[in-house]
């Protein structure tokens, strides 16, 4: 069995891999490029404010969330179930009635026309079957596109317009809705069954939950870019930095991004990717009082969705102080007063008629915004069972990285502990 284990990257899945080894009483040691760590799950401080890089969510539901965080610790404030559809100078209400406790909520939910009974009524039907289906179940389902497996469930083109496609856009961050239904029966699980949260400090804190012992242990190191693998013949043996100097090791366990992975390794990984922009506004009073997203459905939307993140967690903003935060999908070739100044019009247009929402939005100043060009890898029907497994069939190295599972934090998890576990079994010399 492995003793020293060298993990490159200190994303989700490489300090759960870490983690895990440290506590199996295994030396580890974390290479991270960047000046912190949590790949894209981190979070920075400014002003008061704390800022996710890009937006994300924690599904309380998520299995291996579950295993590896301790939630309490964690200060988890959650958003209200559905959503705000802004269509047409309308803003209408939809919901699960399995989890909202909100009676006006429900009663704008039952009222609007915004999606048709008949649909709503489907939804619930989703929700109950999802709600008693397992995980496993869900995976080996056959795969198609969202949009097929939304047909063939029988929800109307304007209620997969209007509502799945702005929302699961947003999540998968592409609209089309070409994703996998694999991914989307387990999103759809997920939010049926538990919480969409944030903890008080940001996303950035469940990284450094996972770090903790690490850090503890003296087994992270920042700034420290690997520059290529070293190899003594088909044995992959430790890593040579940027600077010169090398890092031996029993086994390597890359946990990078698809495109890094690929540099260092030369194996193939899946090459499509989605993108995002994530900008945050300030200002003096909330534009909504919701928690829950707002959705623009217009087709030639600029804005994905936004959300007043200081309504779910106060924590996210200073006192006296509020915090809008607005996605956009893709990367447009815009420069930052552009991209600020196309969303905050946008935005309007969500709020048209709203004259107490428009005149709050006025108080509004762009405060950061973050450009994620690789935010996820593509997901169309059929790739999971083509990725690469956690042992590469090099001796000595292995990978801990979402892309052998599914594009998701608890895919970055999972991945992380299979890595574990294939190192903890493997007999002393066989790496």
């Amino acid at each position: 069995m492995p003793e020293h284990i060298l993990i490159i990257g200190a994303g989700l899945a490489g300090l759960t891999c870490a983690r895990t080894l440290l506590r199996a009483g295994k030396r580890v040691m974390v290479l991270e490029a960047s000046d912190e760590i949590g790949g894209r799950v981190r979070s920075d401080y400014q002003d008061g404010f704390v800022l996710d890089r890009g937006f994300q969510v924690l599904f309380t539901a998520y299995p291996a969330a579950q295993r590896q965080f301790d939630y309490r610790a964690l200060g988890l404030c959650a958003f209200d179930p559905g959503a705000l559809v802004c269509e047409g100078g309308r803003r209408a209400v939809l919901t699960d009635p399995l989890r909202d406790r909100d009676p006006w909520a429900l009663l704008g939910a039952a009222l609007t026309s915004v999606i048709r009974p008949d649909d709503k009524l489907r939804t619930l039907a989703l929700a109950l079957e999802m709600r008693q289906t397992t995980v496993d179940e869900l995976i080996a389902a056959p795969d198609e596109p969202t949009e097929t497996y939304l047909q063939q469930k029988g929800f109307s083109q304007a209620a997969i317009d209007r509502f799945f496609r702005p929302f699961y856009g947003g999540i998968f961050l592409d609209r089309s809705l070409h994703t996998s239904a694999r991914c989307f029966r387990f999103n759809f699980k997920m939010l049926s069954d538990g919480q969409t949260v944030v903890p008080a400090r940001g996303m950035g804190a469940l990284s450094q939950q996972l770090a903790a012992e690490l850090r503890s242990a003296g087994a992270i190191r920042l700034k420290t870019q690997v520059a290529a693998l070293m190899t003594d013949g088909p044995q992959v043996t430790g890593a040579m930095l940027a600077d010169g100097s090398r890092f031996a090791s029993d086994a390597v366990v890359v946990a990078t991004p698809a495109p890094e992975a690929a540099r260092l390794t030369g194996l193939p990984m899946p090459e499509a990717h989605v993108g995002t922009v994530t900008l945050y506004f300030a200002g003096d009073v909330p534009v909504v009082p919701d928690k829950k997203l707002l959705l623009h459905s217009e087709p030639d939307a600029f804005v994905n969705n936004a959300v007043q993140l200081s309504n779910v967690a106060p924590s996210y903003a200073p006192p006296g102080a509020h915090l809008l935060s607005v996605s956009i999908l893709g990367v447009p070739p815009f420069d930052d007063d552009e991209l600020f100044a196309r969303a905050f019009a946008d935005l309007q247009r969500m709020l048209v008629g709203n004259h107490e929402a428009l005149t709050a939005l006025r108080t509004y100043r762009p405060l950061r915004l973050y450009r994620i060009p690789y935010s996820q890898f593509a997901q169309p029907p059929g790739i999971h069972p083509t990725l690469p497994d956690n042992a590469t069939g090099r001796p000595g190295l292995f990978f801990a990285a979402e892309f052998t599972e599914a594009s998701s934090l608890n895919a970055a998890i999972i991945s992380g502990e299979k890595c574990a576990e294939q190192i903890l079994r493997m007999p002393s010399g066989m790496a």
